[in-house]
């Protein structure tokens, strides 16, 4: 196992940088027809996209900073509201004397990011110490056996290799199906993943979903199934911008536990993150998992429903507990709005 991630870190360090994202894809956090500084303009140029997608995303972390503080019950929450601005404009002006944009940027966004956390903390604090002590609500969810049949299958097939030992493709499609000739196989299939289903209330609208949980070797997934399909239009929101994946290809936006958080703040905030756009991908491998290294569960709370998530693309190899990266973010699905509650 160990010599299957160095391999794979190795293909995403090679190829990262040859199959960046299109600037037809990127977007940036201003209007690019409108650019007057050279930054700016730098960031637009920007063939890879990447600098277009950490603007957008540094504004987008920064526009929900604000609004949590507007709201928040600070005694200094004018003072905290001004900070932020003066150091927001700070940023932008330095940008032109920084040695990387990237880094630059990298480090600002998670610098707003703890701040954010803090801020969502005392807005929503009963929820988040919650969350710190909520455990797998295993006991509501029902396992079901080996079956070529869904939602096993969706569980199974959905995202990606999720075995720890096996040949995914040899049990799945690019479509995400099972193949007929693997019904001994999949019946005979031991340990990893274990799939689960519950009909719940994900998006808290009034209606039940039927929802599978697939906990496996590499990741933890959720999904919503309809009519013995998945559901890939209603399973978009369940993760938005926490896919770190887009385009063609998914294996070299895939973040292992060796890797530098960089890799996934280059490609965090893509607009074309969307799980309804992954079978359509032509050379997708499905022997590397789209969500590696993200957990997913859903957690009730006080009658409504919330999506929680554990990041573990940021765990240092050598370390128990590494960044000051967020490596938790707690969820509310409300129809089609997509809540963050808390990250810590």
């Amino acid at each position: 196992m160990k010599k299957f991630l160095i391999v794979l870190g190795l293909c995403l360090i090679l190829g990262i940088s040859a199959n960046a994202q299109s600037p037809s894809e990127a977007k940036p956090s201003f209007d690019c027809a409108k650019a007057k500084s050279n930054v700016e303009k730098m960031i637009c140029n920007d063939k890879s996209g990447q600098l277009q997608n950490l603007d957008r995303y540094m504004g987008e972390v920064y526009t929900q900073l604000r609004k949590e503080l507007k709201i928040s019950k600070f005694p200094d929450k004018e003072q905290r509201l001004k900070d932020l601005l003066d150091s927001q404009r700070a940023f932008i002006k330095n940008l032109n004397k920084v040695y990387s944009l990237e880094d630059a940027y990298e480090e600002r966004i998670t610098d707003l990011l703890k701040l954010l956390g803090k801020v969502l903390d005392s807005n929503n604090k009963e929820l988040c110490e919650y969350a710190r002590q909520h455990k797998n609500d295993s006991d509501k969810w029902q396992e079901l056996s080996p079956s070529i049949n869904p939602p096993f299958s969706i569980g199974l097939c959905a995202f990606g290799s999720n075995i720890q030992y096996g040949v995914f493709y040899s049990y799945c499609t690019k479509k995400r199906e099972i193949k007929k000739e693997a019904e001994a196989n999949i019946l005979d299939l031991k340990g990893y993943p274990y799939i689960y289903k519950r009909k719940i209330d994900i998006n808290n609208d009034g209606v039940l979903d039927n929802v599978v949980l697939s906990l496996g070797y590499y990741f933890g997934a959720l999904a919503i199934y309809k009519n013995g399909k998945l559901d890939a239009k209603a399973s978009d929101k369940i993760y938005g911008d926490d896919l770190h994946f887009h385009g063609e290809k998914t294996e070299e936006e895939v973040c292992l536990e060796n890797e530098v958080p960089c890799f996934a703040f280059q490609t965090y905030a893509l607009p074309s993150n969307k799980i309804s756009g992954i079978p359509e991908q032509p050379e997708f491998n499905p022997e590397f998992p789209i969500l590696t290294r993200l957990s997913y569960d859903v957690m009730e709370f006080k009658g409504k429903n919330y999506i929680a998530l554990y990041n573990r693309r940021f765990d240092d190899f050598y370390k128990e507990e590494n960044t000051t990266y967020p490596k938790r973010r707690i969820y509310l699905l409300k129809g089609d709005k997509r809540e963050l509650k808390c990250t810590y």
